[in-house]
């Protein structure tokens, strides 16, 4: 008990930790200049710039040409001065604030240069086109910092000078729209340059739909895939020689090579013409527009010059108001506008970058011929208030789990009570049991992420269970009964080899080691991000609970912690679906609307394309991913042999089925309600999460009342536990079964409990730790590396079942050759083709098959297995 205890203490010290660690909840926008109007004219002859190329390269700012009128404003006759100064800064912290520290300063950049496109790139910043005192440029140039030098590079000219163009990248590439010629007239140019292929030059793509300049261009996530989304810009009218300002967006889906028109720059309905604005990216779906011309004076400027009437020239430009001030918000997904409070310096013709930390505002025109002389900064800031009502619910859940695992500690004499409850379990305690097990916190999390950025092609992946039950029941359920096999990998031992049974049981444990860290740290990271939960306290506090209660109590407590946790998801989600409904002006007519509008439930995709979630592709896949989950996970099939007798088992696998139908569609709802809520209420979104899959617990923090807030969470923690518990029990059954039960072959039962209860133990804290290491990571690479592990493990394991129940002529080498190969063929696939992810568990379990079935042509089996295959099956 000793290891108890100091896990309960270590759990106290979480909670006492996660506290402390309590603020007041806002949600801000925090605006700081960090750049004095002092420093600036010390190094930028007397003022700010306009106009200036700016970016980020490793840990420097780069701050490249511009325009600026330092011997006279325009109204006093003033020359334009175009810059050909390269400044750099880097940062650092003095009393606990960042600030900029100009390190270098010359005039390094080809020519003078100003009002050109630009973009930042691993290799350094790009300068595109622009102004220069002999006219427009059709130059581009690389700019980075090496050795405290400026280096150039030059890079394929633009096919036309052009100013006042907007550029973005995407991937490897770099996009350029629009813009002003020589001649003043508007360009609807849309061109694309590859870096890893450079001599190819410019591309020309599908003309932008406005002939425009003064745009701004930015990429972001639109739910589905990456698009470049252009805001506003100006063009010049022919018929009466004023200059239209726009507010058009339009987003191009690089997949389609298609533009497509979304909601005008607006707010309150209001449409905002804009031009010579800045716009960069922020969080996961969200674009800030800052600064700008609306045009309203600008258009009276040009009456004034075309009816030659000097003196309101002159006074409108030296009276002028100053430029657009609302900093304004756009979300990709709902395509909705709001705002987050107002610019303190109002520019237009200003440069701005992001670093995912923060956004960087340099100079700009404070009003007509006037810059701005500072470099400003953009922190978004998130702090929480979870009360003590909602850690009092928390508390209650965690504390109910650890009851769980110590009332029943008492039933476990052996380990056939620790690892299967002696068949005490009731049929319908075991189906609900299944379906809390499959469902883990990363698909609570998920599905509703999915659906509110999509739509519910997915939901026919989920609705598989119910095709595939029948043939579980049918064809593998008897093998796991018959018998009365003590893993499911023991069954490989008699119709292969124990070394297949190994090599089974090794593969799984492995794979459950890396499932329990994904399934501990993503749903943590998910609440960081909301909530201000420290990621190290939520994977230790889940760790630790569901050590101890699932270690403590076997089976039993497993299965029924899983019961109450399958109420607690339900009961969570169906609340917080009210709430979203209830938020939404004009209620569930809205949602509905909304969702039909917006082709939210769109689900059957007919179109032969294997590379996006069609029916053909989610049906198969789905299909094939459960019944592999079905036959070869030793966390699911092990519930099939805690009830009494294989009816009972049948009746909690279709209870399971049927539990899965209805709970399915209900967080396919979720997504589709946080859509409309959000479409309903786009200024109470949370603006700067770096993930979508934060969606759902950012609205269950900042929307549902005190208490249900802490309830939804301990949904989200009910989730992952569950999923924890009955891989920490599955995982120590193999260890304790397949490893140490036949390799020593006369042990007691006090031995086999002392192993089973400190392999489950153990494998939490592997678990944990690697949970851990991944929290100091980084996830997106070791993301996509385990989700592509995993995929190759478990469609093998799958292959071994289907070999061994249906494939009597395949024995150990064939069965073997087969599953190496198949993981193999797999990776290949994965590496070198487009085809669905979804897929692979397909394509990896038939190479598999279809392999050693060829092999066993050759190799034929010679072992007598014939009652352990599908043909003697009433012998």
């Amino acid at each position: 008990m000793k290891i108890f205890y100091t896990l309960l203490l270590l759990l106290s010290i979480c909670f006492a930790k996660v506290q402390a660690q309590d603020k007041k909840q806002t949600n801000i926008l925090k605006q700081e200049i960090v750049w004095s109007a002092e420093t600036l004219e010390n190094i930028a002859l007397q003022e700010g710039m306009a106009g200036t190329f700016f970016g980020k390269y490793k840990q420097w700012i780069i701050c490249a040409g511009g325009s600026s009128f330092p011997e006279g404003k325009p109204w006093q006759g003033g020359k334009k001065y175009f810059s050909n100064h390269v400044l750099v800064f880097d940062t650092f912290s003095d009393s606990e604030k960042e600030k900029l520290s100009l390190i270098y300063q010359g005039t390094d950049l080809p020519e003078s240069l100003a009002e050109g496109a630009y973009t930042s790139l691993p290799q350094g910043i790009l300068c595109i086109g622009g102004q220069t005192p002999e006219g427009v440029s059709a130059s581009v140039y690389l700019l980075s910092f090496e050795n405290n030098k400026i280096q150039v590079k030059k890079y394929p000219n633009l096919p036309t000078p052009v100013k006042n163009a907007t550029a973005t990248t995407l991937g490897s590439a770099i996009y350029v729209i629009g813009g002003q010629l020589a001649d003043g007239t508007s360009s609807n140019q849309f061109l694309k340059l590859d870096t890893q292929s450079l001599e190819e030059g410019w591309q020309t793509l599908p003309e932008y739909p406005l002939a425009v300049y003064g745009s701004t261009a930015v990429t972001q996530q639109d739910g589905e895939d990456l698009s470049i989304f252009v805001f506003g810009g100006r063009n010049r009218n022919k018929h009466d020689a004023t200059t239209l300002f726009y507010s058009n967006v339009y987003a191009y889906k690089p997949i389609k090579n298609k533009w497509f028109i979304k909601k005008n720059i607006q707010l309150h309905n209001q449409k905002i013409p804009l031009a010579v604005a800045t716009s960069t990216p922020v969080g996961a779906s969200n674009i800030l527009l800052f600064g700008g011309d609306t045009g309203h004076i600008f258009n009276q400027v040009e009456k004034a010059i075309n009816s030659e009437n000097t003196a309101l020239r002159d006074s409108l430009w030296q009276n002028h108001p100053g430029f657009q001030n609302k900093i304004l918000l756009y979300n990709t997904i709902t395509d909705e506008w709001f705002s987050n409070g107002k610019n303190k310096h109002p520019v237009a013709v200003t440069s701005s970058f992001s670093d995912s930390k923060h956004i960087y505002i340099v100079g700009g025109e404070k009003t007509p011929g006037v810059r701005s002389p500072y470099i400003e900064k953009l922190t978004f800031t998130k702090r929480t208030h979870f009360g003590w009502i909602n850690y009092l619910v928390l508390i209650l859940y965690f504390g109910g789990m650890l009851f769980v695992g110590f009332f029943f500690m008492k039933n476990n004499n052996n380990t056939e009570d620790y690892f299967k409850a002696s068949g005490r379990i009731p049929w319908w305690a075991a189906g609900i049991s299944i379906f809390a097990t499959t469902l883990s916190a990363i698909t609570f999390i998920s599905i509703p992420a999915k659906t509110y950025a999509t739509d519910w092609r997915m939901l026919m992946f989920n609705m598989t269970i119910i095709l595939a039950v029948p043939i579980i029941i049918r064809f593998f359920l008897p093998f796991f009964l018959r018998f009365n096999f003590d893993t499911a990998y023991q069954y490989l031992e008699v119709r292969f080899s124990r070394s297949i049974r190994w090599i089974a049981s090794g593969l799984f444990t492995f794979f459950m080691i890396s499932r329990i860290a994904i399934v501990l740290f993503l749903p943590s990271l998910a609440l960081n991000a909301v909530t201000g939960f420290s990621v190290y306290y939520a994977i230790l506090i889940m760790s630790i609970v569901t050590i101890i209660y699932s270690t403590s109590g076997g089976m039993e407590a497993v299965v029924w912690g899983d019961v109450i946790q399958g109420f607690v998801l339900v009961i969570g989600a169906l609340s917080a679906f009210a709430f979203m409904i209830v938020g939404i002006k004009g209620g569930f007519a809205e949602f509905w609307n909304t969702a039909i509008e917006y082709n939210k439930f769109n689900t059957f995709d007919f179109r032969l394309n294997w590379s996006e979630p069609t029916l053909w592709v989610v049906l198969l896949g789905g299909l094939a991913n459960t019944l592999i989950s079905y036959t070869s996970d030793q966390s699911v099939v092990q519930r099939y042999m805690s009830t009494v007798n294989e009816k009972a088992t049948a009746k909690s696998i279709w209870l399971n089925g049927i539990i899965s139908v209805p709970v399915s569609i209900l967080f396919f709802l979720l997504g589709t309600g946080l859509f409309a809520f959000y479409k309903s209420n786009a200024d109470k979104m949370v603006i700067s999460n770096a993930n979508i899959d934060s969606v759902f617990p950012e609205f269950i923090v900042s929307q549902m009342p005190i208490g249900f807030a802490g309830l939804l969470i301990a949904a989200i923690f009910a989730a992952a536990m569950s999923t924890l518990s009955s891989n920490i029990n599955s995982v120590s059954a193999v260890i304790t079964s397949d490893f140490y039960k036949t390799w020593f072959k006369n042990t007691s039962f006090i031995n086999e409990m002392r192993v089973a209860r400190w392999s489950g133990i153990v494998i939490g804290l592997l678990g944990t730790a690697m949970a851990i290491i991944l929290a100091k990571s980084n996830i997106t690479s070791l993301w996509d590396q385990f989700n592509t592990f995993l995929g190759l493990i478990t469609s093998g394991l799958g292959a071994l079942f289907i070999l061994g129940i249906f494939f009597p002529r395949v024995g150990t080498i064939s069965a073997f050759v087969g599953l190496v190969c198949g993981i193999i063929i797999l990776y290949w696939v994965k590496s070198e083709t487009s085809l669905s992810f979804l897929l692979y568990g397909l394509i990896g379990m038939v190479s598999s098959v279809g392999i050693a079935a060829i092999l066993s042509i050759f190799i034929p089996n010679k072992k007598e297995i014939q009652e352990f295959t599908w043909f003697s099956r009433k012998k």
